[in-house]
């Protein structure tokens, strides 16, 4: 089948186009950004550049369906999220290709930090205690505690707040309705990778980050899978709660003292967990194939704990930062913990889209601050704005559309 992936500047993006050729596939490959790393992969049959997935959304859409019809594309395959966008004008893609996004209404419920919480709680997930800014109250939640988004990614604008003055401070350049204030949790991070069909949870990977970057909380560079009942059933609630469909990936940060899981980020998406499962037994990309095709998939086999990947050019961004910042504990034992791990952008079949993550993460760690932070400057033209897309808009598009 001929497939396009989108977002090709993310690292998984790149995973699939290689995962997609091994597998017989003709592979497309598109982005917002010309220094994306999954343009570059000699897998690829063609590539484009399309406008800012929300920025510009209207010449989003319309490229997008030009290109599917000028390529004869079979088979969509967003990665991150123009996904998004792609979900809340799908009714022009049907007919078109084949397509597996999660509904529109799924997507700003769990993107929005806020209703995600929300809507756990009402499952029996645990979750930190959590309250709109405009409402906090020091009756209900102590010191330090976490100041965050309702609807970043990456642990973009996540500030943690030590006292009651440094908070109002804080408070006074926000916007209250916009901003939760969050329980404070040691950040030892558990993420999820799965894959649903109509409510059923077809195949999950959870894993641990064993480093993150920034070093004192966010993406994960390091990751090795492991088995949790606890999260599982946790990630199998949400799914069947909605009857979802589509990639789903999840955040949970793990309370020694009490030995609970805490639910703090939801993304209605592809992750870096997708070659983690990979490694560990779980072929996702096969598995979405098989669900355009035939609209149902088998439940995957079991994962192989212990196995994990890591991404170079994020390593490096770690160990440099840690090593700046005087913390030289944390680098022993560096190497040998990605002992049997994978790299998952090198391939020493398709080089070159090794050297452009890694251009990009070091052009982006250098320039980012001046872009609104490193990682709002690696995912420009590529990021979903809930606020561009308002119910009239949607459906004013497919009224001219019928017209």
């Amino acid at each position: 089948m001929r497939v396009l992936v989108t977002g090709a500047r993310m690292w998984y993006a790149l995973n699939s186009i290689r995962l997609l050729a091994r597998q017989g596939h003709e592979v497309f490959a598109a982005d917002s950004g010309k220094v994306s790393g999954g343009l570059y992969s000699r897998y690829l049959k063609g590539k484009f550049i399309y406008p800012p997935v929300s920025e510009k959304s209207d010449e989003f859409i319309e490229c997008l369906l030009k290109k599917i019809e000028e390529l004869k594309i079979d088979v969509l395959f967003p990665t991150f999220e123009e996904g998004f966008v792609i979900s809340r004008f799908m009714y022009r893609f049907e007919g078109r290709v084949r397509v597996i996004v999660p509904r529109h209404d799924h997507i700003q419920v769990l993107h929005d930090k806020w209703t995600m919480t929300q809507l756990a709680s009402s499952l029996s997930i645990p979750v930190p205690v959590t309250t709109l800014l405009k409402d906090f109250d020091t009756a209900r939640m102590n010191f330090p505690l976490i100041v965050k988004p309702r609807d970043q990614r990456s642990a973009e604008g996540i500030v943690k707040v030590q006292t009651l003055s440094q908070l109002k401070k804080l408070s006074a350049t926000l916007d209250g309705t916009k901003t939760l204030a969050q329980e404070w949790k040691t950040p030892h991070q558990i993420c999820t990778t799965g894959l649903a069909f109509n409510g059923k949870l077809k195949g999950n990977v959870i894993y641990h980050n064993i480093r993150e970057y920034p070093e004192s909380g966010g993406v994960g560079t390091c990751r090795v899978s492991m088995k949790c009942e606890k999260v599982e059933s946790y990630v199998s609630r949400i799914v069947e709660a909605l009857g979802y469909s589509g990639f789903i990936s999840m955040d949970f940060l793990y309370d020694r003292n009490e030995d609970e899981y805490y639910l703090v980020d939801v993304n209605p998406r592809m992750s870096p967990g997708l070659l983690v499962a990979h490694t560990s037994g779980i072929d996702f990309v096969r598995g979405y194939m098989d669900m355009v095709d035939g609209g149902d998939i088998k439940s995957f086999g079991g994962v192989v704990p212990g196995r994990g990947t890591y991404t170079t050019a994020m390593e490096i961004g770690w160990y440099f930062s840690t090593l700046f910042k005087g913390k030289f504990r944390n680098l022993k034992g560096f190497f040998k913990s990605r002992k049997g791990l994978k790299d998952d952008t090198w391939d020493i079949r398709d080089p070159i889209p090794f050297f452009i993550v890694l251009f990009a993460m070091a052009y982006t760690a250098v320039f980012g601050p001046f872009m609104g932070g490193q990682t709002k400057g690696f995912s420009l033209g590529a990021t979903y704005d809930s606020e561009k897309f308002s119910v009239e808009k949607a459906e004013s598009e497919k009224n001219r559309e019928v017209g």
